[in-house]
C-alpha cells in the first residue's frame, strides 16, 4: 500500500522505531514513563487535530480582528521554516505543531480578508468548500469507494511537483522580467491550474487518512498524533488556499 506524499507523514513512517508499539521497557526500567507512553488511538488523532485547527482558526480570527496584517511576512517565513523542519526532522511536538498552526492562521486570515474584500462572501464559500471536500474524501476512504493506489499516488506527486515548478517559474518571471505567465490572473489557464491543484490536494487527503490508519494499526506512541495533525493541516491549508483562489477567479471571470 503506498504511503502519503506529504513529506511529514512519509518521513515519519520510515523513522526507525517511530512506529514501534508503545509499552513497558523489556528490562522493567522507566516504569513511570512507560505507563504514560500508551499506543495511539483514533481519539488521540481527532482531539489533536481539532486542537491544531482550533489554534489555526483563532489565529486567523485575531489577525483580522486586531488588524495584524503586518505580521504576514514573518508568519509566512515562520510557517515555511517550521514546515520544512518538521518534514525533514519529524518529531511529535505539540509546541511546534501549534506554533505552525499559529503562523499559518495569520497567513490564512490575511489572505481571506484580502479576497473577501474584493469579492464579499468568497471566504465563507471557501471554508464550506474545504469542509465538504474533507468530509467527502473521508467518507470515500472509509467506504473504500476511492482506493489509494500506486498509479494515482504517482499522479498526485507528479502533479504537485509540476505545480511547484510552474509557480516558481511564474514567480521568477514576474520578479526578474516583469512577465506574466497567466497562472494566477483569473483567466482560463489560471482556473485550470487551480482545478488541478484542488484535485491533487483532495487526493492527498486520502493519503493522509491512509497514513493515520497505519499509525493506528502499528501501535505507535500516542504522542505522534500531534504529527498526524500537523500533516493534515499542511494539506488542508493548501486545499483551502486553492479553493479561495478558484472562487475569486470564477467571480471575477
Amino acid at each position: 500500500m503506498p504511503t502519503t506524499s506529504n513529506p511529514a507523514i512519509r518521513n515519519l513512517l520510515t523513522l526507525d522505531g517511530a512506529v514501534a508499539p508503545a509499552g513497558p521497557s523489556p528490562s522493567g526500567g522507566a516504569v513511570g514513563a512507560a505507563a504514560t507512553d500508551r499506543p495511539i488511538t483514533l481519539d488521540d488523532i481527532v482531539i489533536k487535530t481539532l486542537a491544531v485547527f482550533g489554534v489555526l482558526t483563532a489565529s486567523a480570527f485575531l489577525t483580522v480582528y486586531l488588524e495584524l496584517g503586518f505580521l504576514v511576512l514573518p508568519a509566512l517565513l515562520a510557517g515555511l521554516g517550521l514546515g520544512i523542519f518538521l518534514a525533514l526532522k519529524p518529531r511529535p511536538s505539540a509546541a511546534l505543531a501549534l506554533l505552525y498552526a499559529t503562523a499559518q492562521g495569520v497567513v490564512l486570515g490575511e489572505a481571506t480578508q484580502f479576497f473577501d474584500t474584493l469579492y464579499p462572501g468568497v471566504g465563507t464559500r471557501a471554508v464550506i468548500g474545504t469542509g465538504c471536500i474533507f468530509a467527502g474524501m473521508l467518507a470515500a476512504y472509509h467506504t473504500r469507494v476511492v482506493r489509494v493506489g500506486a498509479k494515482a499516488t504517482r499522479w498526485a506527486v507528479g502533479t504537485a511537483c509540476g505545480l511547484l515548478v510552474l509557480f516558481l517559474a511564474d514567480l521568477v518571471a514576474s520578479w526578474a522580467f516583469g512577465a506574466d505567465l497567466g497562472l494566477r490572473d483569473g483567466g482560463g489557464p489560471a482556473i485550470a491550474v487551480s482545478v488541478v491543484a484542488i484535485a491533487a490536494a483532495s487526493y492527498f487527503l486520502l493519503l493522509e487518512f491512509e497514513a493515520a490508519d497505519r499509525f493506528l494499526r502499528s501501535g505507535a506512541s500516542h504522542r505522534w498524533a500531534w504529527y498526524v495533525a500537523f500533516g493534515l493541516t499542511m494539506t488542508l491549508v493548501w486545499l483551502y488556499l486553492e479553493i479561495l483562489r478558484l472562487l475569486s477567479y470564477l467571480r471575477w471571470w
